[in-house]
């Protein structure tokens, strides 16, 4: 009995030592995992920083940054695979949305503790946190295209007569969006800062052919949200192998070619030298992620967007992409109706920020690199195949799965 007791008295004292001296990297790591995150890293905020990518310094949230703190939350493979089947899509918008906001609480977290203890902290946003775009819609704001697609609800209710201030109101703003460049997605996304850089450089993950970053554990369907400080903490070290195997499946769920099978580009993050298919213009994102069309030329699948090019039209190269783009946001919002919605509450949460948006104003139709990106060939070749074999979404289905066309 005396042996038993002595050892649980030195087991105690060697906790009590343990826990004497955790580190403060060891505390943030914990209290982040304890918090719902199911990875951490840190990495310094000079080995970021790189000149020809501006989103890249963590100085411009924080001046006098030392240490960026990298979080991450996986999405569930089983929401995911309903997903790309097209079998459930309400699951998919409310687990994305809730696992951003998680990440946000996380970071607050985290950022309350480091202040708590007298450093300097900024809890960055999750996503669509763009530097330049919260006040680029000119003379078109949030509230008169709102009032205006109202009206545009209302002239074509053959129940409903408009009145002279009214129709007066809904002409003028018609003008204003047939030749003010501003009223479309005339964008410069840039980031006010680059989770997907902290992650790689905090060891999380690689970039994979997309661009988006591919974990061992998750693939790439991982959020990332980041915390920077003016703690000078100790770095984690990157990840030595990639854990993109260069499948290129992702490739074949992007109907708009955004990022290329046969053309490469290279990026250096952290001293890490990235390999990833070549991105051509964002605008050919635009089309799919942001709700334009839902799929391009006679392919059998479509994203969860039932819009279609016209009868046969094909995107153009990039000389005139982003002109298209412009004429084709522009036409939808002279147009009105739900296309012009979806691309009013898009361009709301653009403007106003994430966190700012109620629960069900952001509904994401594609996200189909990251959502078949698993983190095993066989899991990408299997969700492919769901997505290839989820069929098209059509016009006749839209409100079965779209439900109210209000705001």
């Amino acid at each position: 009995i005396y042996f038993f007791c002595n050892q649980i008295v030195k087991l105690r004292e060697i906790e009590m030592t343990v826990t004497k001296t955790l580190t403060l990297e060891d505390e943030i790591k914990q209290l982040a995992l304890d918090k719902g995150a199911v990875l951490v890293g840190i990495c310094s905020a000079e080995s970021l920083i790189d000149k020809d990518r501006e989103f890249s310094d963590p100085n411009y949230l924080l001046p006098g940054a030392q240490s960026v703190i990298c979080v991450a939350i996986n999405l569930s493979d089983d929401v995911v695979y309903k997903w790309l089947s097209k079998e459930d899509r309400v699951d998919y918008w409310e687990h994305d949305d809730d696992v951003q906001r998680k990440l946000m609480k996380i970071a607050e977290t985290i950022k309350s503790f480091l202040e708590e203890k007298g450093y300097r902290a900024n809890n960055n946003m999750v996503n669509f946190d763009y530097k330049y775009h919260r006040n680029q819609l000119g003379k078109m704001g949030l509230e008169l295209l709102e009032e205006y697609l109202i009206l545009k609800d209302k002239e074509k209710d053959p129940n409903y007569q408009l009145s002279a201030k009214e129709l007066k109101k809904l002409k003028r703003t018609q003008k204003n969006i047939s030749r003010n460049s501003d009223a479309n997605f005339n964008k410069r996304l840039t980031p006010e800062f680059s989770n997907k850089m902290a992650a790689i450089a905090s060891g999380l993950g690689r970039l994979g052919w997309s661009g988006l970053v591919m974990t061992e554990k998750y693939g790439a369907r991982v959020f990332f949200n980041t915390v920077i400080t003016d703690a000078k903490l100790k770095p984690d070290k990157p990840l030595e192998k990639n854990p993109c195997d260069k499948c290129k499946i992702c490739v074949k769920t992007c109907q708009a070619s955004y990022f290329l099978e046969d053309e490469e580009q290279k990026i250096t993050i952290a001293g890490i030298e990235e390999v990833m298919g070549r991105h051509r213009k964002v605008a050919y994102c635009e089309t799919l992620c942001g709700g334009l069309i839902g799929k391009v030329g006679d392919t059998e699948w479509s994203t969860w967007i039932p819009y279609r090019l016209k009868e046969g039209e094909s995107l153009p190269g990039e000389d005139l992409i982003d002109e298209y783009v412009a004429n084709m946001v522009r036409e939808a919002f002279l147009e009105g109706g739900q296309t012009a919605k979806h691309l009013f509450n898009l361009e709301r949460i653009v403007i106003r920020g994430y966190d700012a948006k109620p629960k069900d104003q952001h509904i994401p139709s594609c996200s189909f690199c990251m959502a078949v990106c698993g983190p095993t060939l066989e899991d990408r070749k299997k969700s492919f195949e769901l997505l290839k074999n989820s069929g098209s979404i059509e016009i006749g289905d839209f409100e079965h799965y779209y439900g109210t066309s209000e705001f």
